[in-house]
């Protein structure tokens, strides 16, 4: 371990800043390296005759730059991440790299700009008016596409009549005008699973709505803890996302969700099934909407398994009444889901080309799972063989938060367990998404870059000096 000689970038428009391009540059040109300590910063003023304030506001600066480190007790050191940082600058470009965003994968040779041209084409060439799809439409969206959406959906919800089903725009606005409608039907407190959808806290807010957390485990939410909290408290909604959980990927077993049903009918509780990533189980378990269908609301987004700029949902409801009222609630919110994607959509059912294009997102999913799988060997990780992400959880003592910051300074964006918390959680984890980089390469070299972070030593709390 050497001693940095301390000096002052002359080209720096002022001193402090002239230090941390100093220490910056013997970094890039392995003057320095990761772990050597710098001298104290009162020698470091003595040394370059300033004043200690501006030794201080320069280790600051470094320390925001990811530069340097500072063990309370022990002094200042180069960064562990430092090279790593300059070593994955160029394989991004300078930009960061986004394994933040839950997106489906774009597989090789899968054109989806150009199939949705080609099914508008054929469309109009079928001689199937698409006139109605370039005007305003019925808010549950036209009966044509209803029937549709119950072809696609009926593997896994039986007996589902299309008047039942609702078109909405995308899963969120869906989730948000159901929300507001239980609301208004005396709806109070929600209950979820402790790490959820982050859009579900957020609408719970707006609408001043309580939510309760429940522990989970492996295979996502622990019955005998939502029993425990629907004892101490009225619960009338409870929301779930069974099949490769978002952002855990537990799916539940099928004695975990008849647990679930049984409490659902003893506490009397509205269950949200959400459900996006069901096309990518191979076990197709029973859903909770054919479990009971008399208060279960289902939700299906094909933003998961197609792409999110498909902004095309489908919400199955417990009977027509309910359809009949979530439908006003969808009025004032969004009007209608937007009629030319529908059409696209519907388009590829029927001719059931939404299972090609699923199937191959789902093979991607898989290549790249069993990529990350290579790299995190020995990782605390949960997945699923084809889900777009995997949770990292961090070692005993380590923080989520600084584990993500560590891993921006390095140019990879990742998003820690916090963004996802419905109440205090002593677990730590980030989500990983697997889909939204396009280049395998880049992929490939950003899991290697965490991977390298995530070893024992090197995950460091943030000290402010």
């Amino acid at each position: 371990m050497s001693m940095w000689s301390p000096r002052i970038d002359t080209n720096a428009r002022v001193k402090y800043i002239g230090i941390v391009e100093a220490i910056e540059a013997d970094i890039k040109n392995r003057l320095l390296k990761p772990g050597d300590r710098l001298p104290a910063q009162r020698q470091i003023a003595d040394s370059l005759s300033v004043d200690l304030t501006t030794v201080t506001r320069a280790i600051n600066e470094a320390a925001r730059r990811g530069l340097v480190e500072t063990q309370r007790g022990n002094g200042c050191f180069i960064a562990q991440t430092t090279f790593s940082h300059y070593n994955s600058s160029q394989l991004i470009e300078g930009k960061p790299l986004d394994l933040s965003m839950n997106n489906p994968p774009i597989p090789s040779g899968l054109n989806l700009e150009k199939k949705v041209a080609e099914a508008i084409s054929e469309l109009s060439l079928s001689g199937i008016s698409v006139s109605h799809h370039l005007c305003y439409q019925e808010t549950a969206g036209h009966p044509d596409d209803r029937e549709a959406g119950q072809q696609w959906l009926s593997s896994k919800l039986t007996d589902l009549n299309s008047d039942q089903l609702l078109i909405s725009s995308g899963a969120h606005s869906a989730l948000f005008c159901l929300l507001s409608y239980l609301k208004r039907r005396g709806a109070k407190t929600v209950a979820a699973p402790e790490f959820s959808y982050p859009g579900l806290r957020a609408m719970a807010e707006q609408l001043q709505l309580d939510v309760v957390g429940i522990s989970m485990d492996e295979q996502g939410i622990i019955p005998e803890q939502l029993q425990l909290q629907c004892a101490k408290q009225t619960i009338d909604i409870l929301y779930v996302i069974p099949n490769i959980d978002n952002p855990t990927t537990a799916t539940l077993s099928a004695q975990r969700r008849e647990s679930l049903i049984v409490l659902a009918n003893q506490y009397d509780l509205t269950i949200i099934e959400d459900d996006p990533y069901y096309q990518f189980v191979d076990e197709k378990l029973p859903s909770l909407f054919n479990m009971a269908r008399d208060r279960t609301w289902h939700i299906a987004t094909i933003s998961k398994c197609l792409s999110p700029s498909l902004r095309v949902a489908y919400i199955a409801s417990p009977n027509i009444n309910d359809a009949l009222g979530l439908t006003e609630e969808m009025r004032i919110s969004h009007l209608m889901a937007p009629p030319l994607m529908t059409a696209v959509v519907s388009h590829w059912i029927r001719h059931h080309k939404i299972d090609e294009i699923t199937q191959a997102i789902k093979t991607e999913n898989i290549r790249r799972q069993s990529l990350a799988q290579s790299i995190f060997q020995q990782s605390d990780i949960s997945s699923h063989p084809a889900s777009p992400h995997l949770w990292l959880r961090m070692p005993h003592g380590y923080k989520a938060l600084d584990f993500a910051e560590q891993a921006s300074r390095i140019g990879v964006s990742i998003v820690p367990s916090t963004a996802f918390v419905m109440f205090r959680s002593r677990s730590q984890a980030v989500r990983i998404s697997l889909g939204a980089s396009s280049d395998y390469e880049s992929l490939k070299q950003g899991l290697t870059l965490l991977s390298d972070l995530y070893r024992p030593g090197l995950i460091r709390s943030k000290t402010i000096v």
